[in-house]
């Protein structure tokens, strides 16, 4: 289980947690930290077996922010999981989710964020969001700054529901963990 975890992406993942972003209207260094944060997230869930199937490629969807898009397609260049590489996607308001792995829904998305989220349900995919209310509907992790620095809130019991396992050592670093360790 959790192949991708090792305590070096242990260590790089809490060295994200303590890096703090720089002025506020520096929207390039928080979408380039927060893109880190992504990418190393995917790295500590484990997905069901039956969720890999034929795909040949793991999906980073991104909806509303082509800032965090280029980072993450900077990011991930040349990186693979479970011997898949990555691929990262704009997701427009009227795209499928059900070919992504990972979805990112930026505040700056298009459209219900709360009906997006339902498109999720019953499907293994990791969702990671800004929105206040973000696991209030149904996301998995929630980005936020505090104190200029980002951090992150877990809802175990929507990981759970969607199939997937969140690695202790991710948890140990968020913030706050809805619904018991998943």
């Amino acid at each position: 289980m959790f192949t991708g975890v090792s305590l070096v992406r242990a260590v790089v993942l809490a060295a994200a947690v303590s890096a703090t972003v720089g002025a506020a209207q520096d929207t390039d260094q928080e979408y380039r930290l927060k893109a880190a944060f992504v990418y190393q997230f995917s790295q500590f869930v484990d997905w069901p077996e039956a969720a890999w199937g034929h795909l040949k490629d793991v999906q980073l969807c991104v909806s509303g922010a082509e800032a965090l898009q280029r980072e993450l397609e900077r990011l991930v260049k040349g990186e693979s999981l479970r011997g898949r590489p990555y691929l990262v996607r704009a997701l427009g308001p009227q795209d499928a989710v059900a070919s992504c792995q990972v979805l990112v829904v930026t505040a700056r998305a298009k459209g219900d964020v709360t009906e997006l989220l339902r498109d999720t349900v019953g499907r293994p995919i990791l969702t990671i969001g800004e929105t206040d209310r973000f696991l209030d509907d149904g996301g998995i992790i929630r980005l936020t700054l505090v104190e200029r620095r980002v951090r992150f809130d877990v809802s175990a019991s929507e990981a759970r529901r969607a199939g997937l396992r969140i690695s202790p050592q991710l948890l140990n670093l968020a913030r706050s963990i809805r619904g018991g360790p998943s």
